[in-house]
């Protein structure tokens, strides 16, 4: 059983407090924040104690600690987490620009603990089995990824997101970062870039609004994603082509009624076969959680890795870069 505290009790690091509470291996021991009266209600409502970060930190009994903070306070939480002795989830982004996420990585090497980025995506049902279909080899080597991701921007409408000083970035770091995620995941280290960024609909937003992306691998296999704060089609697509057929997530859960998988093997029986896991509750945080403290009681790295996230931010600089000409990452 791994003890947990919470830094950051905003909506998101609510959530997680939420599914460590529906989570087998995991217990929540504290949170904290700087907003105190949110602090107070959440702990009120979840029957867990607050603390001072520092007191927090403190405590020999937790041995992990998820960071849930705006992306500016990303370092120097997580830092303090790793050099108190302990493991760190961290929400993704793992950071706002690569220098700062190597910092992480360099820490989180020298005190011995984890770094993961947070990924929930990674456990929605129909990804996990896509995943698994692709790794059997069912649809060849694959050849190419196309994805979308986003939201209609509302939500996040005049707030820290739109901070470029808090936030590092538009909506390829905030939505395009899980998508960039998926398409190292299931292809590899990417080589080059050329993208473009543009304010296309909040036009008084002073990070974009508006990405999209090309990435190349060594052996010129390619992905396309596009990120954006104004996709009112639903959540997020991809594709993935193989040699041998292709697979498809369906996650515009607003428009086709849930989380759809698609894929067709022309080697083995040529038919189009699809799941809908619209029914089926989603439990993407906890199995997120439950699957990092597993790997925390093991003593084995979690994935996605802090060099993953590192990875990850070095993609979105290289379309912030690129203006439209080809870029190393």
């Amino acid at each position: 059983m791994v003890k947990v505290g919470i830094i950051g009790v905003g909506s998101f690091g609510e959530k997680r407090a939420i599914a460590i509470k529906s989570c087998k291996n995991g217990q929540l021991i504290g949170i904290t924040d700087i907003d105190l009266e949110r602090t107070k209600t959440v702990s009120h409502n979840l029957d867990v104690p607050y603390y001072s970060v520092d007191d927090l930190l403190a405590k020999k009994e937790i041995g992990a600690v998820l960071v849930c903070v705006p992306n500016k306070y990303h370092v120097p939480i997580a830092i303090m987490a790793l050099k108190a002795g302990k493991h760190v989830l961290c929400e993704k982004p793992l950071a706002r620009t690569t220098e700062e996420a190597r910092k992480m990585v360099e820490v989180a090497a020298q005190s011995g603990r984890f770094l993961k980025p947070g990924s929930n995506h990674r456990y929605f049902l129909s990804i996990q089995k896509a995943y698994q279909i692709v790794k059997e080899g069912s649809i060849g080597d694959i050849i190419s990824f196309n994805g979308r991701i986003g939201n209609n921007g509302e939500r996040i409408k005049n707030s820290w997101f739109w901070d470029k000083e808090i936030s590092g970035g538009g909506t390829i770091l905030d939505n395009g970062c899980h998508l960039l995620d998926m398409a190292r995941w299931f292809m590899g280290d990417f080589i080059e870039a050329i993208g473009m960024t543009t304010n296309l609909y909040w036009k008084d937003c002073p990070v974009e609004d508006t990405a999209t992306g090309v990435f190349l691998t060594k052996e010129g296999r390619m992905a396309t994603i596009n990120s954006s704060w104004r996709q009112l089609s639903g959540y997020f697509y991809f594709e993935a082509n193989g040699t041998d057929g292709y697979i498809t997530v369906d996650g515009r859960f607003d428009t086709q009624g849930g989380d759809n998988l698609y894929w067709q093997s022309i080697k083995e029986d040529g038919r189009i076969h699809s799941i809908n896991y619209g029914h089926v509750p989603p439990k993407s945080y906890q199995l997120e959680l439950e699957d990092f403290f597993n790997h925390v009681e093991k003593g084995i790295e979690p994935e996605p890795s802090g060099r993953d996230g590192l990875e990850v931010i070095k993609m979105v600089e290289a379309i912030y870069k690129s203006n439209g000409n080809k870029t190393k990452i």
